[in-house]
């Protein structure tokens, strides 16, 4: 299909033009007469045509161009017609005048082959024209090399130019002469005396490395995700060899519960993967990279999040704030366990740039004082104009005024957008490059002039190939200054009037879930319940504690089946540690009566003592009387014998939960299953079936009396013996 080949090249900048364009069509620095389009293009296909070819280019030097240098572009033509092109030549073009806003640049980015309202490449360099094939078939590509010096360009004055490589030729059966075919339009900063034409912007990179913390509270790794990205190559490494070479340019800001994985898996780790456990073959991978991090941690402020980057507006809807203040309080001193340095806390980095005032509310009293927000999220009150070298707003709680530190959408869309071919990253770069240096451009001298770049996700993958060169360039380029997220905290909130802008509904829709949360708070729960039953808890409920706090990372919202798979493993695993203290009764308990005793075994498999106290529970209830005993204590290893006075009500069998308690009164653990009878009833039964025996007995006796009696004559009244 026509097209097709060619707009992966072009999807970065397209989805940056749609992300800063607010209107349809293009601003040109100035319009195009007929006299500046070279002769031999006379025609053009119609604007909503794709192009019959598309035009890549794989490199483009050099990066930041002085007086003599040479300008060398390489790349290819690629034919997407369905005809043969003929005649197939490339030549460079360039802008009359220097792009003169951020709106500019992205319409730039995203204009069609043949803008209505003129070309912003007005200005062909026919001297550069070089024939690239004398036919180019469908689907089939050429490469191509242009080359010339800077100072041949004929560029006026300092700026941002577009420049632009045009494929000139002729689809066979459609046009009759040499028609434009296709064009790839980028931007060339170019600033002869370096910075004495221009004031640069303070530029400030946030370097964040946090994972998914999928790790039980054994230890275990749910898959084998983080030590791949911590070994050669993976995700996280790339992250820290990039930013150790340019150490001084970037802001190190690093999950705690990742550098508390690395060090464990330092010593060896295992791995839950198909079911089974098995040994991980990283822990040198880890420990090269803890080293590295910790190298980082001796020469730098290395800055912490929350501990696991728990999704705080999520815990905050779901009353479970108190997790946010854990995560908070605890990121500092792990940190520093791991790395063996002091690091810098009170810093939270919102998912994708939004937070709620509740959310704000909780993260303030925890001791946050700095939030890393999107710009949009907080935009210039009404009538105000955009203040985009004012990095900083302030963000009032109801404890006070948190700091937010904002960023700058444009640029931190294009670092974090993924890039797959070298011609999307020459692209993505040139484009960065434009944005900060029209910005540095636009500025006024006595405004504050700073800019802060940082991905939309703390878990970012970069591209090395594109961030290198842009981190370079920070200190390179004379429109750049780089600066620490330190020098932006200290600043003042600027004059910016800002207002808060909505959470909104798709923020919201994007946290974890209702039904996932209320999992954890049973959990939770019932690991509060285990933790006081133990006399020391120390060491015991804090692996769980923590690993509840990995199971609310706002990483979960997009991995919810890992994130399934850790919470089950947790609860299984408390589950397991809970059941380690016991009731060992079972089967049937016979009351010698309508009350007595009932004998209870507790068994205490842990490696420390515990109090529990135990009740019975009947099914029904109200046949059963029975007053739980409290304040049972049973040493580590040990067992205990207690009896329950208890009484009957009923004949029949009873079922009945010998169920063990916390302090508080909570049940804990797995009742035990047994069942309560009595003798009273059977006794009592025994005398009624007696007394039956006896009454029968006295009634047959006064009968027989009777009957005898009965039987003898009476003598007549009155008469007298003969």
């Amino acid at each position: 299909m026509r097209g097709a080949v060619g707009r992966s090249t072009r999807s970065l900048v397209v989805a940056a033009a749609v992300l800063g364009a607010s209107t349809v069509g293009l601003l040109v620095p100035g319009p195009a007469s007929a006299s500046t389009r070279s002769a031999t293009v006379v025609a053009a296909p119609a604007a909503d045509k794709a192009p019959p070819v598309t035009v890549v280019i794989d490199a483009l030097r050099p990066l930041i161009p002085k007086a003599g240098d040479d300008l060398r572009i390489s790349g290819r033509v690629v034919s997407t017609a369905s005809v043969p092109v003929s005649d197939v030549s490339v030549q460079l073009r360039r802008s009359s005048a220097p792009v003169g806003s951020r709106k500019q640049v992205l319409q730039v980015a995203g204009a069609p082959l043949d803008p209505a309202g003129g070309d912003p490449d007005d200005v062909p360099l026919p001297s550069t024209r070089t024939v690239v094939a004398s036919r180019l078939d469908p689907g089939s590509s050429q490469p191509f090399s242009l080359q010339v010096g800077v100072d041949q360009l004929g560029l006026p004055g300092p700026g941002t130019y577009v420049i632009a490589v045009e494929a000139i030729g002729r689809e066979q059966g459609v046009d009759e002469f040499d028609t434009r075919q296709g064009v790839l339009r980028t931007f060339l900063p170019w600033y002869r005396g370096g910075s004495e034409d221009i004031t640069p912007v303070d530029l400030t990179w946030l370097w964040p490395l946090a994972d998914w913390p999928a790790r039980a509270p054994d230890g275990v790794l749910i898959g084998d995700r983080t030590p791949q990205e911590l070994s050669a190559g993976g995700r996280l490494d790339t992250l820290l060899q990039v930013g150790r070479r340019n150490e001084d340019t970037v802001s190190w800001l690093a999950d705690p519960s990742l550098l508390q994985t690395a060090d464990a898996m330092t010593d060896g780790y295992q791995v839950q993967s198909g079911g089974a456990v098995v040994l991980g073959d990283h822990e040198g991978a880890a420990r090269e990279w803890l080293d590295g991090i910790r190298d980082v941690a001796a020469d730098s402020a290395v800055g912490v999040l929350p501990y696991a980057d728990v999704d705080a507006s999520a815990l905050t809807r779901a009353d479970l704030s108190n997790d946010v203040v854990r995560a908070v309080t605890q990121a500092a001193p792990i940190a520093r366990a791991a790395l063996g340095h002091a690091v810098a806390d009170g810093l939270y980095w919102a998912p994708f740039g939004r937070v709620d005032r509740a959310t704000l509310d909780v993260l303030g009293s925890a001791g946050v004082d700095t939030v890393v927000l999107s710009a949009d999220a907080v935009p210039p009150a009404d009538g105000q104009a955009a203040a985009e070298g004012d990095p900083v707003a302030s963000l009032p709680t109801s404890v006070g005024t948190i700091r937010g530190v904002l960023r700058d959408p444009g640029l931190s869309a294009i670092v974090s957008t993924p890039t797959r071919t070298a011609s999307d990253v020459v692209v993505a770069r040139q484009l960065f490059l434009a944005q900060t240096a029209v910005l540095a451009q636009t500025l006024p001298s006595d405004a504050m002039r700073s800019v802060v770049v940082g991905p939309d996700d703390v878990r970012w993958t970069i591209t090395a190939s594109l961030l290198n060169p842009l981190l370079r360039a920070t200190r390179t380029a004379p429109w750049l200054s780089a600066q620490s997220l330190s020098n932006v905290t200290e600043q003042p909130a600027g004059g910016t009037a800002r207002k808060r802008g909505g959470y909104g509904q798709k923020a919201r829709d994007a946290e974890l879930d209702a039904a996932y949360l209320d999992r954890v708070a049973r959990i939770s729960r019932e690991l509060d319940v285990f933790t006081s039953v133990v006399d020391d808890p120390t060491g015991i409920g804090e692996p769980f504690s923590q690993a509840l706090l990995r199971a609310e990372s706002s990483g979960w919202r997009t991995e919810p089946a890992t994130a399934d798979r850790l919470l089950t493993t947790i609860s299984r695993q408390l589950d397991a540690l809970t059941g380690q203290v016991r009731v060992l009764s079972e089967g049937t308990v016979t009351l010698s009566g309508d009350a007595g005793r009932v004998p209870v075994t507790i068994v205490n498999d842990l490696d420390r003592s515990v109090t529990v106290g135990v009740t019975l529970i009947g099914r029904p209830s109200l046949r059963l009387d029975a007053a739980p005993l409290e304040g049972i204590e049973i040493d580590a290893g040990k067992m205990a014998s207690v009896d329950i006075d208890a009484s009957v009500v009923g004949s029949d069998p009873l079922a009945v939960d010998v169920q063990l308690l916390a302090a508080d009164g909570q049940p804990f653990g797995e009742p035990a299953k047994i069942v309560v009878s009595s003798t009273a009833y059977a006794r009592a039964a025994a005398w009624v079936v007696a007394a039956s025996f006896v009454a029968i007995a006295v009634f047959v006796v006064v009968g027989i009396v009777r009957r005898i009696r009965g039987t003898r004559k009476p003598r007549p009244t009155g008469s007298m013996p003969s």
